[in-house]
């Protein structure tokens, strides 16, 4: 059974340059996919419906282990 992860969520109000302004916040999820479901019901929750999700990412810290 996998654990669950912080993701980070980058959003955007457009994607045209110069990029505006970023909001970024963190969901915990197991999946990516979950993540980004997580992440978008949370910005329909916000009163301001412009944002889009830019990026959904993870940052593993075993990848930073040396061996």
């Amino acid at each position: 059974m996998s654990k669950l992860h912080k993701w980070n969520v980058l959003c955007v109000k457009k994607f045209t340059y110069p990029m505006p302004r970023h909001t970024e916040f963190q969901v915990d999820s197991k999946t990516h996919l979950g993540a980004a479901m997580k992440a978008s019901n949370k910005l329909k929750s916000i009163d301001d419906q412009e944002w889009i999700i830019k990026s959904v990412y993870w940052l593993d810290p075993k990848s930073y282990e040396v061996k």
